[in-house]
């Protein structure tokens, strides 16, 4: 009976666990090229999760040129090209960057830790002081994604990360967008985020967005073709209400706007 109690005594005082985590989770991921009809097509798994949990539209559109940095640009200053003046493709290591408050600014104001993982060099024009962590990662999809996993899985503090994942860019103006060998490249990139995309659906204080920059028809892109312009949006979070948004028309430059909705709430949910 001692014994029993002894236990008993002991369970009490140990520390209680809280296995959900309710530090702020904020999560972009643009996946270069990403024409909307092929999540149709291969109906990639662990992006339709998050569209079964959240919200979706299919009508978004890249600002003109529709072109990687011209977009990401547009995205994270949240202006057009012709209110920013980035409207230019071609960065290098040692230019001058962005010099304009971004969504990272927007996150540090309300408290969160910043990362940026980018695969294309001239995404580099976007780092800025507001930005903690700022990461080229050089090797296509593989090392952003693993980096990013390893923020997901490991960071206990609030935090905003914005990832960027190359790979459908190379493969569509080589093999052509919405090809076997395009949807094949989609299905690989939707495999290795579902260690993340999973975590993140099962946490609390959490938004997810994945979207895209522009996209492509035929082995061509950057052209004012319809088709280059069509790009998804994708939103699960129990941290704001974006249902207004469902089946509606979005422009890149609008991201910034849509994410000032969680960013401005700065006291985790119970």
């Amino acid at each position: 009976m001692k014994k029993h109690l002894i236990i008993v005594l002991l369970l009490l005082l140990m520390p209680i666990t809280i296995s959900a985590e309710t530090n702020r989770k904020v999560v972009v991921i643009s996946i270069d090229a990403l024409h909307p009809q092929a999540i149709e097509l291969k109906k990639p798994a662990a992006i339709r999760s998050v569209m079964a949990k959240g919200v979706h539209t299919m009508k978004g559109s890249a600002v003109s040129p529709p072109m990687t940095l011209v977009n990401h640009a547009a995205m994270i200053v949240g202006k057009t090209p012709q209110e920013s003046g980035y409207h230019f493709n071609n960065w290098k290591t040692g230019d001058k960057r962005v010099d304009i408050d971004t969504v990272f600014h927007d996150a540090k104001k309300a408290g969160y830790k910043t990362y940026y993982l980018y695969s294309k060099e001239n995404l580099g024009f976007l780092v800025s002081e507001a930005v903690d962590q700022a990461t080229w990662a050089k090797a296509w999809r593989r090392q952003s994604i693993t980096l990013a996993e390893k923020i997901v899985m490991e960071e206990k503090a609030d935090y905003f990360m914005f990832l960027h994942i190359s790979g459908l860019d190379f493969t569509g103006p080589r093999h052509g967008w919405l090809s076997p060998v395009y949807l094949e490249e989609l299905a690989g990139i939707d495999e290795e985020l579902q260690p993340i995309i999973s975590k993140l659906l099962k946490q609390k204080n959490t938004t997810l967005i994945i979207t895209s920059d522009h996209a492509g028809h035929d082995k061509i892109h950057a052209s004012d073709h319809q088709e280059d312009f069509r790009i998804p949006l994708i939103i699960y979070s129990d941290m704001a209400d974006f249902s207004s948004l469902q089946d509606q028309p979005y422009t890149t430059y609008e991201l910034r706007k849509v994410l000032s909705r969680v960013l401005r709430s700065s006291v985790p949910a119970p």
